[in-house]
């Protein structure tokens, strides 16, 4: 099985030639790129974006829209415009792939209509742009926090331009079990990330946002997450996402490096085959 492997711009310090040119030696093929990657670059936008398009690395995705679905009604037309103005970035990049955090706005509708509508009309525009949208149920959204809860609402809405973004940092922020992972249609899956966690009692936030760990280097069970998704035929990119203090203190080179050797022996470990018991 030949795996795609990807590493957000995020994780890193320094500026984006560095954190892209480490990623490529690291041995990556893929980046999720920041709409900040873009528009806080100090010399300008069209040199990151032609920064991005010659460091030979795809673009998994571009993150992302928040608060969307579910928000109030005098809220819409200014969210529409905002998914817009984000979608042209997409495009602009050249990936087909928008990331949409589940709401956490305190105020958020829940209603199961509601939020359908609202998700199947950002589809829609996604599909008129040629793009598809990831939904990613976070660990402190409002509604939809669940991956099992989030995967209903998709399937429901049964829109080809609608899948899932499922984080293992997430589901282990909130201990879900990665087996019920199986039950998600593959073709759904539009983006995974991976990232290991600390045994701690830290909030939610705090820890996905400060804490996250290379893969086997913490207490997550991530070769069940990796076996339930080969076991539904997954074949999309995964990507590191390991948000750290203390690892954005360090150079780029090495930590891509180690990040890549992390996921590397992940897949490698859930693959494996079991060892045989003499009888």
């Amino acid at each position: 099985m030949k795996d795609h492997i990807g590493c957000t711009t995020a994780m890193f310090q320094g500026d984006l030639a560095a954190k892209l040119d480490a990623m490529r030696q690291a041995g990556f093929g893929w980046t999720e790129v920041f709409s900040r990657d873009i528009f806080e670059n100090l010399k300008g936008p069209e040199y990151a974006l032609d920064l991005i398009r010659d460091s030979g690395l795809g673009v998994s995705c571009l993150q992302m829209l928040r608060d969307f679905e579910g928000c109030a009604r005098e809220a819409m037309p200014r969210k529409l415009a905002i998914a817009e103005h984000v979608m042209d970035q997409a495009q602009w990049l050249g990936t087909d792939l928008l990331i949409l955090c589940a709401s956490v706005l305190p105020d958020a509708s829940g209603d199961p209509e509601q939020v359908a509508n609202d998700l199947s009309r950002l589809a829609d525009l996604a599909r008129s742009r040629g793009l598809r949208i990831a939904y990613e149920p976070i660990a402190w959204a409002t509604w939809f926090s669940d991956y099992r809860a989030a995967w209903r609402l998709v399937e429901r809405i049964n829109h080809p331009h609608l899948g899932l973004l499922l984080d293992s940092t997430h589901m282990g922020c909130l201990k879900l079990p990665f087996d019920d992972v199986r039950l998600i249609a593959a073709d759904k899956v539009f983006l995974v990330e991976l990232a290991d966690l600390p045994g701690s009692r830290l909030d939610h936030v705090d820890l996905s946002r400060h804490y996250r760990l290379l893969p086997g280097h913490g207490v997550l069970a991530l070769e069940r997450f990796v076996q339930a998704l080969d076991a539904i035929g997954y074949q999309g990119v995964y990507s590191l996402e390991t948000f750290n203090d203390h690892y954005r203190q360090l150079a780029p080179t090495p930590l891509a490096e180690a990040g890549y050797r992390a996921v590397r022996e992940l897949l490698r470990r859930a693959r494996e085959p079991l060892p045989t018991v003499d009888r």
